[in-house]
């Protein structure tokens, strides 16, 4: 939704990229998942919907853990979700948490209401001692925090539900 600093660098979205992305996802039914990377980046997706730039209902990943960007921290993070809730009280969420902080970011969510999200892109480890043999076994970690939190894995159609993605067939 717009740029931020990494560590070494800055990671640009101009304005005219962030239109140009959404006027494609429109134009060939796409749904965005937004990844907030801060504040703004919320409010700039809550007013791409008002004007009719991206269709909702959105799903929002807070991307927190990144070295100058938003750090992994609890009060933060729900202030992030309290606020989307206000603007797009419709919208999905959940958050990554890069590299070590990706199971505390689902135990939060878990623990919040929200989705949870794991895979080799963003953590390759299960702890910090050992190293994740694949994504399935970044799922069944994240199977567990679910578990332990009285919640359950959907199954691909109760996701595509909770998403409000149309099935395969619809895209026929």
């Amino acid at each position: 939704m717009g740029s931020n600093n990494f560590p070494t660098r800055v990671y640009e979205n101009s304005p005219g990229l962030v239109d140009w992305l959404a006027s494609e996802m429109l134009k060939y039914g796409v749904r965005p998942e937004i990844e907030a990377f801060d504040l703004s980046h919320i409010f700039q997706a809550a007013s791409m919907v008002r004007d009719g730039r991206l269709k909702g209902p959105l799903h929002v990943q807070f991307v927190m853990g990144v070295k100058n960007a938003m750090p992994v921290d609890r009060d933060a993070l729900e202030f992030m979700i309290k606020t989307t809730k206000r603007l797009m009280p419709d919208a999905t969420w959940c958050a990554a948490g890069i590299g070590q902080y990706q199971a505390t970011l689902n135990e939060w969510c878990a623990e919040l209401g929200g989705h949870c999200r794991t895979g080799l892109e963003d953590n390759m480890r299960l702890d910090k001692m050992t190293l994740a043999p694949s994504n399935a076994a970044l799922v069944r970690q994240c199977a567990g925090i679910l578990e332990r939190h009285g919640r359950k894995v959907a199954t691909v159609e109760e996701a595509r539900t909770l998403l409000k993605l149309p099935s395969p067939v619809e895209n026929e």
